[in-house]
């Protein structure tokens, strides 16, 4: 009887023990999904799809939440999003932050854009992102022009609208300023 306990307690301790692995495992799993459209070991090849090794893992999960939710709206993030378990996003997140950010192969050069000040604000001195007024800013230095100049576009028409800061002062400044920017910002 001793003998059948202590192989039970093993059991459930062996058990218990290879739960979180086998947890880790189907997230480092997912992770290395995101590598095919992403990038793997450096920037995507597609410089609409943005740079997320080294960002902010608080934003990183804010995404995939808004991604989970429906709250923003892209049909492969949203399976992405879908196929990690709540509680491993933030697991997921804090995963990719701790990659080294890849540079994103844009010329430095740009003069920095007056408007750039206001970014500042939220997004950092360094514009690497951080802690700001509406949750975790993401890093904008080093990102693709386009990608940033898409979002920008996207928050200037509404798409985006999570953010009331980043609506209002994507709407106040027209493309051409939103594209200095954005190329300031890639050459980072």
């Amino acid at each position: 009887m001793k003998r059948a306990l202590t192989g039970c307690l093993f059991l459930i301790v062996a058990s218990a023990l290879q739960g979180p692995a086998l947890a880790a495992d189907a997230v480092e799993t997912a992770v290395g999904s995101c590598w095919s459209c992403h990038g793997a070991g450096g920037p995507p090849k597609d410089p609409t799809i943005p740079i997320i090794q080294g960002q902010q893992a608080g934003y990183l999960e804010k995404q995939l939440h808004d991604f989970r939710s429906g709250e923003r709206e892209n049909q492969i993030m949203s399976s992405m999003a879908e196929s990690l378990r709540p509680a491993d996003v933030a697991r997921a997140s804090a995963m990719i932050a701790a990659m080294p950010w890849p540079r994103g192969g844009a010329q430095a050069g740009e003069a920095a854009p007056d408007s750039v000040a206001a970014c500042q604000g939220c997004h950092g001195a360094d514009l690497a992102g951080g802690p700001g007024p509406e949750g975790v800013a993401p890093r904008l230095a080093g990102q693709f022009s386009e990608y940033l100049e898409d979002q920008m576009g996207a928050f200037a028409r509404g798409e985006r609208a999570k953010s009331k800061t980043m609506t209002l002062m994507m709407k106040s400044l027209d493309a051409a300023e939103r594209g200095k920017i954005a190329k300031y910002l890639a050459g980072l």
